[in-house]
């Protein structure tokens, strides 16, 4: 499974009606306090990040290992998505799947694991008086990764996750578009053009061992950190993984591959073309900055600046101004080792793209001449306050952020010091990221019905035309 997240602090309902005037925008600015968390470091190396929470008997357990599609080479693709699954299927003293054995003590997950770029994580919420359980079980499987994996399993994997390329690539319209982003912005030799659900062609002669030599070495305590929230004991908690992960040995991490820098020097236009597509769409990509930039918050300013609500610039200018557009988004997306700034826009009837993109030329210039207002920033930052209410109410969210804060930033409370600077930024510090970064190193891609080449945005410019999902369907 694959997913973006985007998690912030929470803050009590009576610091936001405090921080809300009567207009609903920020009288003074907020303090966003970061969730309390006990760090411990194992002497195998094992992060542990323990956030106590008695008001229900409830304990979320979540461990991230730093590995992902990006670790793995050529005619090897598939391999990390792999081994997500086959760590699902047992461990030498767990018989049946961690799934049944969790659902057994009244736990669940809303997946259970999922595979990026940059890491796996594998995750679940089970009653307190269950906590040792599954501790128990997730020191049994990082002990011995795939150790009790069979051929039989590796070929039951490689059907599911053939299902999940076909429901979340193959199926959906222009459902290619993202791997094609990623592969295009950073080059194909980049360790980032690995997607997770990747074409199944080298995943379909992948063996049981091929999974247990790429895997085994990623699987081990100094690669990995462990995060709890809810109703626990933080001492005893904290002797709890003593007994089951200090046993386990260090292990000797492949070096992670470098990604090369994707910034660009000229514009680059594509197209792809979907046969089951009626309906043009334009993408405009920049490449930015990772996670723990502190550019990251002003870019995201930015594009609330250009689509939010009925007042967001780009929005109003193509949906209501012009007439052009049914759907306009922008969104600055991060990762670990870079980002990207994307618009998206879906024209209205028969509005030419080309079009389009003129209109959002001029929106993106008209930035500096128009600095975003307070009004705007206001907006924008209340908004991020009122998302870190939201996005941080579950205790596998509140574990999920805390981990994700460790691996990326070294900073389990890094998300709230982010919100915290949404609260200060200024017009400068936005213009500043949109001449930086909004330049001309761009990705344009026109993504079309099949044969309807004239639809593309400027036709009259050099442009590469992109595989065809019937070249890419799996076997």
């Amino acid at each position: 499974m694959t997913s973006l997240r985007v998690l912030r602090t929470p803050i009590s309902a009576l610091c936001l009606v405090a921080m809300l005037g009567a207009t609903g925008f920020a009288q003074a600015a907020p303090v966003i306090r970061p969730l309390a968390y006990t760090r411990v470091t194992l002497p195998n190396g094992l992060v542990v990040l323990l956030n106590e929470d008695r008001s229900a008997p409830l304990v979320a357990v979540d461990i991230w290992y730093k590995t992902g599609s990006k670790d793995e080479t050529v005619g090897h693709s598939g391999l990390a998505h792999l081994c997500e699954h086959l760590m699902d299927e047992g461990s030498p003293n767990v018989k049946g799947t961690q799934k049944q054995l969790v659902q057994s003590v009244g736990g669940t997950s809303r997946h259970w694991a999922e595979t990026f770029r940059d890491y796996t994580r594998y995750y679940e919420t089970v009653p307190s008086n269950e906590l040792e359980t599954v501790l128990w079980m997730e020191s049994d499987r990082m002990a011995a990764p795939l150790a009790a994996a069979t051929a039989e399993q590796v070929i039951g994997s490689r059907a599911v996750i053939r299902q999940e390329r076909l429901q979340q690539r193959e199926n959906p319209v222009f459902g290619l578009a993202n791997g094609y982003t990623i592969t295009e912005l950073y080059g194909a030799g980049s360790p980032y053009s690995h997607d997770p659900l990747g074409p199944m062609d080298d995943l379909e002669h992948a063996t049981l061992d091929d999974a247990r030599q790429f895997c085994r070495p990623y699987y081990v305590p100094n690669n990995a950190v462990l995060s709890l929230s809810g109703d626990f004991d933080t001492r005893a908690a904290t002797h709890l993984v003593e007994r089951y992960f200090a046993p386990i040995a260090r292990g000797v991490v492949p070096a992670h591959p470098s990604i090369p820098d994707p910034t660009r020097a000229a514009e680059a236009r594509y197209v792809l073309e979907d046969a089951r597509a009626r309906q043009p769409v334009l993408r405009i990509v920049w490449p930015t900055v990772g996670f723990a930039s502190r550019d990251k918050i002003a870019l995201n300013a930015l594009a609330s600046v250009l689509v939010t609500g009925r007042g967001g610039r780009l929005g109003k200018t193509l949906i209501d101004d012009r007439q052009l557009a049914t759907s306009v988004a922008a969104d600055n997306f991060d990762d670990p080792l870079g980002g990207l700034f994307q618009i998206e826009v879906v024209p209205r009837g028969n509005a030419s793209l080309t079009t389009i993109e003129q209109v959002v030329d001029s929106v993106l210039a008209s930035v500096s001449q128009s600095p975003p207002t307070a009004r705007e920033l206001r907006r924008f930052a209340n908004a991020n306050v009122l998302t870190s209410i939201t996005k941080l109410q579950t205790r596998e969210a509140r574990a999920d952020t805390l981990a994700q804060g460790a691996m990326w930033a070294n900073d389990p409370a890094d998300y709230a010091k982010q919100v915290d600077l949404g609260t200060r930024l200024t017009s400068e510090n936005v213009i500043r990221v949109a001449r930086t970064y909004l330049g001309v190193g761009r990705l344009v891609i026109s993504m079309i019905p099949a044969g309807k080449r004239e639809l593309i945005s400027k036709p009259e410019l050099p442009v590469t035309v992109l595989a065809p999902l019937a070249a890419r369907v799996s076997p």
